[in-house]
């Protein structure tokens, strides 16, 4: 059977691209217009067109959050051990974002114990 994509691509190959961005959305690397309001004028100034401005956003479902396990190993410069209650910022990819870890690896019976780390973040 025809893949998704395949079957996209074929049906709106005859279309052109505001009929496509309709059905379809705007592709990666696609140049479109942003309108900003409520710009500082001394943007105008520092504005430099030779460098592009790189936009970025989220997929619906790239802002799910949730409890993350995770073996986590200490650096040999720290010198400090991690508490539980002792703030944690992580950068991953383009994120940065702070946590707090939490402790505990779930049994064979359900049980939640504190045992392994596990930290309320980006999944």
């Amino acid at each position: 059977p025809p893949q998704p994509p395949k079957l996209n691509r074929a049906e709106f190959e005859d279309q052109d691209d505001q009929a496509r961005v309709q059905y379809e959305g705007f592709p990666s690397g696609m140049y479109v217009p942003i309108e900003t309001e409520n710009v500082l004028c001394e943007s105008v100034h520092i504005f430099d067109p030779h460098y592009p401005i790189i936009l970025g956003g989220l997929g619906n479902s790239e802002g799910n959050v949730g409890y993350v396990q995770m073996h986590l190993k200490k650096h040999h410069w720290s010198k400090k051990i991690l508490k539980p209650q002792d703030p944690i910022i992580f950068s991953v990819g383009w994120r940065r974002f702070q946590t707090i870890l939490l402790y505990y690896i779930e049994d064979h019976n359900g049980r939640q114990r504190l045992l392994k780390a596990a930290f309320w973040g980006k999944i």
